[in-house]
């Protein structure tokens, strides 16, 4: 759609009675020709037609008559009764036609507004199956999809996965049994472990279509997040995307989709708000957290099973949580030594393990910006048996190793090197977001992840290295560069002369004849130099026009910049 021309709006009043949008199992088989004309390809059309249960091997299949194994039946309950008795009117249960199948228990599970969803087990019958890899997208996803500014909709389909209808003959592998009564499911159920694949790959083509229309959106199963600067444009394209997805057979949860643009949503569990630039936990989830690490923390034992709850939560937490992830690095060291063999049985929670869990309680609120910052300061280091080194922009540092710091492990150095160029700039970094370059891959996986599980030591630098950066407000960003572009701090470290970087001369005329023979080259020496006007980093380069590149405004009619890599990012951020 050409930029700037508005929707049509296809919904002139969207006052739909959500019981008028009466779910029938495996509706979208109804609407197969509506797929067709909109483009859908064969493969899509297929599943919609009637999916087939990917099966590796057949399941064996019992005799449907009176008496059944009692493992095959759906334990009875009034709040089962309700549940069966609703499938049955959406024609998701029927009376099973088959004199054999496969018969799975259901079970009820609470879902976040306090109602009962009804499962089919089949645990068995998933072992039978082909399945394909897949990825669904994740919330690490949603900072590349947002931009600063936007607007949000988000639109949620009712009771998703019964939509999808199964091929009749395979109907009969998900049998139930209850009350006396034998039923099959014409949908797609969830508990089978094929269907969050082949449901994403019908949701992941509509999205495909909306997208051709001109709307940003993004897709995690059933939840369609809108996104736009424009508010109007915005609200025209939710009402538009509800009538897609009703005209394709979709029975859209107007109580659960917001429609109205808003500057902050919630999605995929956190809340979102693009124009502030911040990320948070919703504030139930906050408490479920905080209820359960109070409990933890006021009992002070665990076990392996409850170690793993708790890390389950942090983890999802630390995506929001400034320094999340390094606030539970001690919980993960301390949980290894549970034993696994028996995940019930429980052990004291060390000190440092709970002095995290304590932290984590007055962490949970806090909120995190959703697009990272662009550097604002360059760091680069590296440690050699001899010393470290570091270049703080076009800074240079150097320093030899106690007596007791030669025998540590060399990440253990690199890391170091890393906190003692921080120190020794602190006025400098400041309130900054800093790119840390090393050739060390472990060193910058700590930096990144805050911190690991691989070396105690290396984790208690990296906690040191993190502490003082929170102190002054400095942001880390962690970045390998090669070894054979980090010459400048590993000859530091090594306390050798700094290399020399150009160009051949031929390639130089080259440049020159097209663009002409710049006035200054910026970062050279006296060897270097491809013009005899030259900025130094060296004091003691008397030959140079002026000392440090970075010192003076670049107001030249034509400059020569060919810096250091190390400086190659810094150069990038002026320019």
């Amino acid at each position: 759609m050409p930029q700037g021309e508005s929707f049509p709006n296809p919904l002139d009043s969207l006052s739909v009675d959500i019981d008028a949008n009466h779910l029938v199992g495996g509706q979208l088989s109804k609407f197969v020709e509506v797929w067709r004309t909109m483009g859908a390809p064969e493969g899509v059309l297929k599943v919609i037609k009637g999916y087939a249960i990917p099966f590796s091997s057949r399941p064996p299949l019992l005799p449907l008559s009176i008496p059944l194994p009692p493992c095959c039946l759906t334990p009875s309950s009034p709040l089962m009764d309700i549940q069966v008795k609703k499938l049955v009117d959406q024609r998701v249960l029927v009376r099973n036609p088959f004199d054999s199948g496969y018969l799975s228990p259901l079970f009820l599970v609470s879902k976040a507004d306090g109602s009962q969803r009804p499962i089919i087990n089949l645990k068995r019958l998933n072992l039978f199956l082909s399945l394909k890899k897949f990825h669904l997208i994740n919330h690490f996803r949603l900072p590349d999809f947002l931009q600063k500014g936007d607007f949000l909709a988000k639109i949620d389909l009712s009771q998703a996965y019964f939509h999808v209808p199964i091929r009749p003959s395979h109907q009969r592998f998900l049998s139930v049994a209850y009350r006396d009564s034998l039923y099959c499911m014409t949908c797609l159920p969830f508990g089978l472990a094929s269907a969050p694949q082949i449901f994403s790959s019908l949701t992941n083509w509509v999205a495909s279509l909306l997208r051709k229309l001109g709307i940003r959106v993004i897709v995690y199963l059933d939840d369609f997040l809108l996104a736009n600067q424009n508010p109007d444009r915005l609200r025209s394209q939710a009402l538009m995307t509800v009538r897609i997805l009703q005209n394709l057979g979709w029975t859209v949860n107007l109580a659960k989709s917001v429609l109205t643009p808003a500057l902050s949503c919630q999605y995929l569990g956190i809340v979102w708000n693009p124009t502030s630039d911040f990320k948070s936990l919703p504030p139930g989830k906050q408490s479920v957290i905080y209820r359960y690490l109070l409990v933890i923390l006021q009992s002070r034992l665990w076990s392996w099973k409850i170690s793993k709850v708790i890390l389950g939560y942090l983890s999802f937490a630390a995506f929001v949580v400034p320094l999340g992830k390094l606030h539970y690095r001690q919980i993960q060291w301390a949980s290894r030594h549970l034993p696994r063999h028996q995940p019930l049985r429980q052990s004291v929670i060390p000190n440092r393990a709970l002095s995290q869990i304590q932290w984590w309680l007055g962490a949970l609120h806090r909120t995190s910006p959703i697009f990272p910052p662009s550097p604002q300061a360059f760091l680069t280091t590296d440690a050699s048996n001899s010393g470290w080194g570091a270049v703080v922009n076009n800074l240079t540092f150097r320093g030899a190793w106690g007596e007791h710091q030669k025998e540590w492990h060399i990440n253990l150095k690199e890391m170091f090197a890393v906190r003692r160029a921080l120190e020794l700039n602190l006025s400098l970094l400041q309130n900054k977001a800093v790119l840390v370059q090393s050739d060390n891959r472990t060193v910058v996986s700590y930096i990144h992840r805050e911190g690991g599980t691989k070396s105690l030591k290396l984790l208690q630098e990296v906690e040191r290295l993190f502490s003082v950066a929170a102190c002054y407000n400095i942001g880390l960003i962690g970045r390998f560069i090669p070894g054979r572009y980090n010459a400048w701090a590993d000859n530091l470290s090594r306390q050798k002369r700094l290399p020399d970087w150009n160009l051949s001369q031929n390639v130089t005329h080259l440049i020159f004849a097209q663009w002409g023979v710049p006035e200054i080259d910026l970062f050279a020496t006296a060897i270097s130099a491809v013009v005899p006007r030259y900025a130094a980093l060296s004091i003691q380069d008397h030959q140079a026009h002026f000392v440090d590149a970075f010192s003076r405004p670049w107001k030249f009619s034509l400059a020569w910049i060919f810096p250091p890599p190390p400086l190659s990012s810094l150069v990038s951020f002026i320019i």
